[in-house]
């Protein structure tokens, strides 16, 4: 599959799963979808809280977290795609992994002190979202 199509793919899947989500909890959150120079942009907002996605033409998957002080980790980058690998695999993890996120994202309200969350390909993503998801069960945000 060339690089493009992937991109195509996987922003449409991660659209449907989005949605989902947003469906499954009732919410109405602010969401903005745009595409410029063939790369999709997802900005996912929660109050001041800011999550971006980015699936780019030349395979990349990366995002970025900002909270409401305008604290970020950076852009991370979540996966480089390569026109042999298994993009069925690929796009099925990033939007599990993004979906769950997003999830977590909603009912905490929050990314305070959280921005510096990893999410990989390559890692288990319970890794990286567990202790977020220890702080929003017992309250802490």
């Amino acid at each position: 599959m060339k690089k493009r199509e992937f991109q195509k793919k996987a922003t449409a899947e991660l659209l449907k799963r989005l949605a989902a989500v947003c469906a499954e909890l009732g919410e109405n959150p602010n969401i903005t979808v745009s595409s410029k120079f063939h790369s999709s942009y997802f900005k996912l907002r929660n109050d001041y809280n800011l999550m971006q996605i980015s699936v780019k033409q030349t395979g990349e998957l990366s995002y970025q977290l900002t909270d409401m002080l305008g604290s970020t980790g950076g852009k991370r980058i979540y996966y480089e795609y390569r026109e042999n690998d298994d993009f069925t695999r690929i796009i099925e993890k990033f939007c599990g992994d993004f979906a769950r996120f997003y999830k977590d994202f909603l009912l905490s309200g929050t990314l305070h002190d959280f921005c510096d969350i990893k999410l990989s390909y390559g890692e288990d993503a319970g890794a990286g979202l567990e202790e977020y998801e220890s702080c929003i069960r017992s309250g802490c945000l």
